[in-house]
């Protein structure tokens, strides 16, 4: 007979309980020590754990199917920017990705890395990956 687990549990089930202790919304938790948190927890120092973007893409899943809990409301204020620069940071994801509508493909990717350092520099700001994610999620929305 081949060995049972006591307590059979999915990734994605796991991934979820895992995420639910993050206690950040999906939305507010790319490049936070919560993701970090999360990323390490669930696969550790792995040489074949899979990317951040596909974790990332995995959890982003779970919410279209319902899977994800409501976490409330994002952790602090997004930043506020001029209107200048809301239309330069979709100017940039555009030239980036193609359309506001696949934003969720630039995390952790060089292009995103890319684009913070390009919008940054010609908005003047010195905004985190954190912010410039939080400006980018309510872009399209």
């Amino acid at each position: 007979m081949p060995d049972e687990l006591l307590f059979p549990t999915s990734d994605d089930d796991l991934l979820i309980s895992v995420y639910q202790k993050q206690g950040r919304t999906l939305d507010d938790l790319p490049y936070t020590d919560a993701f970090e948190t999360l990323y390490t927890s669930m696969y550790g120092d792995e040489g074949n754990a899979p990317s951040r973007a596909s974790v990332f893409h995995r959890l982003h899943n779970l919410r279209k199917a319902g899977k994800l809990p409501r976490m409330g409301r994002a952790h602090g204020e997004r930043p506020r920017i001029t209107p200048d620069q809301e239309a330069l940071l979709a100017a940039k994801v555009e030239q980036a990705i193609g359309a506001l509508s696949k934003r969720d493909q630039l995390l952790y990717t060089s292009a995103f890395e890319e684009l913070c350092t390009a919008f940054n520099s010609e908005a003047g700001l010195e905004l985190s990956r954190h912010d410039i994610w939080r400006l980018i999620a309510k872009l399209a929305k």
